[in-house]
């Protein structure tokens, strides 16, 4: 095994070690330490990325697999032997790209740099009796072991859908996703970017949408992109654009059947500006051969840390016309009353539609938070009901599965007084996109 490997699967012990002790969320303490390390080799960078993210993603289930063939069970483990095997687990039976030597010897030499001479026999004899098991067969006792994710998760999309999607929605927390793309309807269009990218090394594939590609899952580094750098286009899951064009043809007929002469929109809680941006392009392109119409879209979030992502991406896409202030969605303003033609309400949530993505918020999120956030959420929707014009437009949006996040809010909302223009549910491994919902409410 090449010395850069071994320094790999160092550098993601590191972050997983750091996971279990600090309790940050993986995403931003993975990119936090490949930059701290200066990390740029591609093939590392692979590596650590599926190494803790397959890890984490697989926790529940590979202490189960542990735990039958170890007489010390991973609860009693030093941290440090535990994370070794877990990752050594993980290679053996989720990594058929890995030979079962490299995987156990690789997982010895860790053991060795930490300074656990005395455990390398103990390492060495779980993970081969791990690799004997994998060949008899490993039978899981439940979905939460399976599917490596709390029981109640598992209950609530088995409830809440049936067996069969629930097994779908689950089943598609696990492994790698498509990557969609946006193309900037400013700057290219799907042809050109497919081609640009295409030169770059990369392949996308274009969608029955003309600003839609997508590209496999580890096969477009956007961070190493040209095209991305330029800005000629964005990452955005498939469910959020769909939501974005229901909207927008939704606006152009706003614009045609009113006497507006100023779009004034609202996204009240922005970040990271991926539905700003896309608002903001479109109205650009729509409006560029009118000169009688203009627009300003106001992205609000709570705090600095969070707009500064808006306007990094704001920056990145050469948007216009688009302003960002801080603001608690939560807080009502009697000076926004009636204010805005167009509101995104693209609301905090349990995110259970996105484990795939963010392979720990199955960890982070727990049933009670359910209560709470419908509970914020209604806040928000509350104002942002106020906030609209008379026949102005509301998109309502959770990247989550929940009945109550998703249905009852809807219902919810009705209840105020709004009319329904349509609504959506996709759920995970069910359509070919990330769990997600939303609904298009105009205010009579």
């Amino acid at each position: 095994m090449k010395e850069t490997d071994q320094s790999a699967r160092g550098t993601a012990l590191e972050i997983l070690m750091k996971y279990e002790k600090e309790g940050k969320k993986l995403g931003p303490l993975l990119l936090s330490v490949i930059q701290d390390k200066d990390i740029t080799d591609k093939r590392d960078l692979a590596l650590i990325k599926i190494l803790t993210e397959g890890t984490v993603e697989r926790l529940i289930t590979l202490d189960y697999i542990i735990d039958l063939v170890s007489k010390t069970k991973t609860a009693r483990m030093k941290s440090t032997v535990r994370m070794i095997i877990r990752l050594g687990t993980f290679q053996l039976v989720f990594m058929d790209s890995i030979p079962d030597r490299a995987a156990v010897n690789e997982s010895v030499e860790l053991a060795k740099k930490k300074h656990l001479d005395g455990l390398v026999p103990f390492v060495n004899g779980v993970l081969r009796a791990v690799a004997g098991r994998r060949d008899e067969g490993i039978n899981y006792p439940d979905w939460s072991v399976e599917f490596s994710c709390p029981g109640w998760i598992a209950d609530l999309m088995r409830n809440g859908y049936g067996e069969e999607k629930a097994r779908k929605m689950l089943g598609a927390g696990m492994g790698s996703r498509p990557l969609y793309l946006r193309v900037n309807r400013c700057r290219s269009d799907g042809s050109l970017l497919q081609e640009k990218l295409r030169r770059e090394g990369y392949s996308a594939v274009r969608t029955d949408h003309p600003y839609t590609l997508v590209a496999k899952e580890g096969h477009l580094s956007p961070a190493d992109s040209e095209s991305f750098a330029l800005g000629l286009y964005s990452v955005q899951d498939l469910s959020s654009q769909l939501a974005m064009y229901d909207l927008c043809e939704q606006i152009k007929v706003y614009i045609k059947s009113t006497k507006t002469v100023h779009i004034n929109v609202f996204d009240l809680c922005s970040a990271p500006g991926g539905k700003t941006c896309f608002a903001a392009e479109m109205l650009t392109s729509e409006l560029k051969d009118d000169p009688d119409k203009s627009f300003c879209i106001t992205a609000f979030d709570i705090s600095d840390k969070k707009l500064s992502k808006v306007r990094e991406n704001l920056s990145r896409t050469g948007t216009g016309n688009v302003r960002t202030e801080k603001r608690d969605a939560s807080e009502y303003d009697p000076l926004l009353e009636e204010k805005a033609d167009i509101i995104i309400a693209d609301l905090p949530c349990t995110g259970l539609g996105v484990i795939g993505r963010k392979v720990d918020i199955k960890y982070r999120v727990h049933q009670e938070d359910v209560t709470a956030l419908c509970k914020l959420q209604r806040a928000i929707l509350d104002n942002a009901i106020r906030y609209l014009k008379p026949s102005g437009i509301l998109m309502f949006s959770v990247c989550t599965v929940t009945k109550e996040e998703t249905e009852r809010q809807s219902e919810y909302i009705e209840k105020s007084g709004l009319h329904k223009i349509s609504e959506r549910l996709f759920l995970q491994g069910v359509d070919p996109c990330d769990g997600f919902y939303y609904s298009l409410w105009k205010k009579d």
